[in-house]
């Protein structure tokens, strides 16, 4: 539980067994695992700061606020020219439970009875069976007037707040406590503080002093043998013999037999922190790690961290897990750390690492009106719950950390939607630029309208804004029931004209001379061309049919994208105005109506239709309205 710590106001978060968590920029991802280390992880938290304290600018209604600045109270300044309130605390309390029993002994006399919801029981009689839990608290509080800010760590179960009456939890209880945070470094460092070297020492202290001392009597020896070389003791009695140089250093004559080589300072240490690590992965030989490139440093970072930190039953925190890593690998570590863990909490942006969890171990942080909260899937309880969450792995993971998705009737109006969108002009911004992810409902014959509520209510439960895109079929009461259906799942829904699927949307509005010469292109994949001998509208509904049955869709868009561009002109007869607009790219009317429409409903600041309907553009051959 999070109060005042940072962007939280308040945060209570209740996780499923293991925890991924992910989200939207700045909803607080980093800050979660920070708040758990500052409970948890003596050795890896910081010094607090004025910034760790939440700050908020007062709004009305916001008591707390408006009474810190009477002026905005009164009404003399209106709230959005106030100034930002800063908490004067912040407290993060962690609910510790199932409790090796030497840990049960250091938290003897703060054992709480745990409740059904997971939470220390407040009931005086709490039921004597029932498991124990631990509650630690971190808190942060500013003294304004001495300008001072304090932390400790204290048992809530003894302690009192309001009478500054606090049973600190000791740095050794903390210490024992089998938490570990994942910090990568530079890996394969034997100099002190290296990670390889801490473990080194770890395993077995004697023989790494011995290693060691083997390393520096070697250096010597060779270092030695190279002063006594004939190649290098000529050069510096060359050196010392310029103007009696060698008489004149020292209280007595120098030569070369005098002076030797050292290593920075002589000393082990000194030799370790000019060793690096190379390695011999192909038959270019042995290369500096750095040589080798980021993945290769990243996943040899990550080992010697899991290295560290392979405690049984252990809690293991890590922020931004995966950031340097490929997919693949990413995926790997992030299951064998929560597979060897008591419970693994790893904050990410890689999908990949969130298909390593279960679809109910995903916490997703969002931000909605300026205010951060978190998105869980519940627990399953039907079949119909357990087929939807099947396509968090399936379709949503890869707009993990978008806060909109648009959701279509199939894989078809991805792929047109996603060429459209590529193809835009610098004169207007792609989807991703308002943060939208297009995302299909089913894949393949499992797609259609019936699909879509299903996709967008577990999108809805994960925090997305959703956005539907839908075909209008013939009106009748199936399909208005079926619109209805996506209406309630979604927050907007774009409708394609009536009688309108994907493929008219391709041709809507596109003249017949354009359509025919793209239509060629299919004759390349082995099918018949529909407006080989002659196009109209009836030839074109055949072409519609055959981009359907056949999944031509993107050969034949591509084709029609060449079609559709304007002839280049002579530029010397164009001023720069001109060759601008003959530059820009040309879109199937339609398809642009499409993307403009998911653009304007992707905001939180919305307020037009629910339905947006797409009426107006023309048949083939017409001009689009």
């Amino acid at each position: 539980m999070i109060t005042d710590f940072r962007g939280f106001k308040s945060l209570d978060l209740r996780p499923r067994d293991h925890a991924v968590v992910a989200g939207v920029p700045r909803a607080g991802r980093s800050d979660v695992i920070e708040a758990l280390a500052r409970v948890l992880d003596p050795e890896a938290a910081h010094a607090p700061s004025l910034s760790d304290l939440h700050q908020s600018v007062p709004v009305e209604g916001d008591d707390e606020g408006l009474s810190a600045q009477p002026a905005v109270a009164s009404g003399a300044i209106p709230p959005e020219q106030a100034e930002p309130v800063r908490a004067s605390k912040a407290e993060v309390e962690v609910t510790l439970y199932d409790l090796d029993p030497e840990i049960e002994q250091l938290v003897d006399g703060y054992l709480e009875p745990l409740d059904a919801t997971g939470l220390a029981s407040e009931v005086d009689e709490a039921d004597p069976s029932a498991p124990q839990c631990v509650r630690l608290t971190y808190r942060l509080s500013y003294d304004h007037e001495s300008e001072a800010l304090e932390s400790l760590v204290y048992y809530p179960a003894r302690g009192n707040p309001e009478t500054n009456q606090y049973a600190r939890v000791p740095a050794s209880v903390r210490r024992a406590l089998p938490v570990i945070t994942l910090n990568a470094g530079v890996p394969l460092q034997l100099r002190a503080g290296g990670s390889l070297r801490r473990y080194v020492e770890e395993r077995d202290p004697k023989a790494a002093v011995a290693a060691f001392e083997v390393l520096r009597d070697a250096v010597g020896e060779a270092v030695d043998t190279l002063s006594q070389d004939p190649a290098i003791t000529a050069a510096v009695d060359a050196v010392l013999a310029v103007g009696g140089t060698g008489k004149r250093l020292g209280d007595s004559p120098i030569a070369a037999v005098d002076v030797g080589f050292l290593a920075e300072d002589g000393s082990v240490s000194a030799l370790l922190r000019t060793l690096r690590a190379a390695l011999r992965l192909d038959t270019a030989g042995p290369l500096a790690l750095t040589n080798h490139g980021s993945t290769a440093t990243a996943v040899l970072s990550m080992a010697e961290a899991m290295l560290l930190a392979d405690i049984p039953g252990a809690v293991v925190l890590a922020d931004d897990f995966g950031d340097q890593l490929d997919a693949a690998t990413a995926e790997h570590l992030a299951s064998l750390i929560r597979n060897r863990s008591g419970q693994a909490w790893l904050s990410t942006r890689r999908p990949e690492v969130a298909r390593a969890f279960e679809p109910g171990e995903v916490i997703r942080l969002v931000r909605h009106g300026g205010q951060r909260t978190y998105h869980q899937l519940p627990q399953v309880s039907d079949r119909k719950q357990l087929v939807a969450h099947r396509q968090l792995h399936t379709q949503l993971l890869s707009a993990l950390t978008a806060p909109v998705v648009a959701v279509t009737e199939g894989p078809h109006d991805v792929a047109v939607l996603g060429m459209a969108n590529r193809r835009y002009p610098p004169s207007k911004l792609p989807l991703s630029a308002y943060g939208v992810r297009l995302v299909a409902a089913g894949m393949g014959p499992d797609g259609g309208i019936d699909q879509v509520p299903q996709i967008a209510d577990l999108a809805k439960q994960l925090g997305f804004r959703v956005i539907g895109i839908v075909d209008a079929d013939k009106p009748s009461p199936q399909s208005a029931a079926q619109l209805d259906k996506v209406k309630q799942s979604c927050d907007v829904v774009v409708q394609l004209p009536e009688k309108t699927a994907i493929e008219r949307a391709i041709t809507a509005g596109v003249g017949l001379a354009q359509l025919a010469a793209a239509s060629s292109v299919l004759t390349v994949f082995g099918q018949q061309d529909p407006l080989a001998v002659e196009a109209t509208e009836q030839t074109v509904t055949t072409l519609c049919v055959t981009l359907h049955k056949k999944g031509l869709h993107e050969p034949f868009l591509d084709a029609l994208y060449r079609e559709l561009q304007p002839e280049p002109a002579d530029t010397a007869d164009q001023d720069e105005e001109e060759s601008e607009e003959a530059a820009l790219v040309v879109h199937p009317p339609l398809l642009e109506a499409v993307l403009d429409a998911i653009s304007i409903a992707a905001s939180s600041s919305y307020s037009g239709p629910t339905v947006i309907t797409l009426e107006g553009v023309g048949r083939p051959g017409e001009d689009a309205a």
